[in-house]
């Protein structure tokens, strides 16, 4: 048996591929503990993991969103792990079969992934893309990886319910101030996405987005006032058709495992 794991900030989905599946809600909940008990269960023998976080060679490397610790090497078998974002783009790609695609999700945090001629854009430590954490504006509360000026701090769930706290809101994009703040911050982002690696179909995701269809409505038609025009010249803005595009990822990082 397989299993595939999709291991966020506020929920941990799996599925023990073609048998079962499931999600469970992160609160204070032991992750290792939890993932141990699938594995015996099942009789695991390979993980795929999708894990939002900074992963590099098989190693998680920070983990701004995921507060408790996770090992995958400590289980004794075959596993790949992949960052969230790159998970999700992997899917995308497969699902809308393009090979110049950038998928940014809102959800707890801000990510995003990006594929360029069919092949997944990483960096010399896997940390490229890494859209949420960019510098956008100074606020009055700090980001997961501990600075105050990330984007993920505006264009995120995590950052709508600080904000409302802040303001003294409802966490919710029905709030006028916190829409504001929310959509510049996310077209900011799509528009960073295009400007840097033009690719030809950009697909918005996340719970956020999914929960908030007229989002991509005003992003296209708000989009070209933040992106370059030659950008946009040919790309296509879609809203994600898949519900656990990350935990799909996984599934396709198990194909590369025996």
């Amino acid at each position: 048996m397989k299993l595939a794991l999709d291991i966020g900030g506020t929920y941990v989905r799996w599925e023990v591929v073609g048998v079962a599946r499931g999600k469970e809600a992160v609160g204070s909940m032991d992750i290792q503990k939890f993932v141990s008990q699938l594995i015996r269960r099942y009789k695991i023998r390979a993980l795929g993991i999708s894990f939002a976080g900074q992963v590099h060679h098989g190693r998680i490397l920070s983990a701004p969103n995921v507060h408790a610790s996770f090992d995958p090497a400590a289980f004794g078998i075959p596993y790949i792990i992949e960052n969230d974002l790159n998970c999700a783009v992997l899917a995308e790609a497969r699902y809308c079969e393009s090979s110049h695609i950038a998928a940014l999700y809102s959800g707890t945090g801000l990510g995003a992934g990006v594929i360029d001629e069919g092949r997944l854009v990483r960096g010399f430590r896997d940390l490229a893309t890494e859209i949420g954490h960019i510098p956008y504006r100074q606020a009055p509360f700090r980001c997961g990886c501990g600075k105050d000026n990330c984007i993920e701090l505006y264009a995120s769930g995590s950052g709508i319910h600080r904000w409302a706290k802040y303001l003294g809101l409802k966490p919710s994009l029905q709030e006028p101030k916190i829409k504001v703040l929310y959509q510049e911050a996310l077209a900011t982002a799509a528009a960073t996405l295009l400007a840097l690696f033009n690719p030809k179909l950009l697909i918005l995701g996340g719970g956020v987005i999914l929960a908030n269809p007229d989002v991509l409505q005003w992003l296209k038609e708000n989009l070209s006032h933040y992106a370059p025009p030659f950008s946009l010249e040919g790309c296509e803005l879609r809203r994600s058709e898949l519900q656990e595009a990350s935990l799909e990822g996984a599934k396709i990082l198990l194909e590369r495992l025996p």
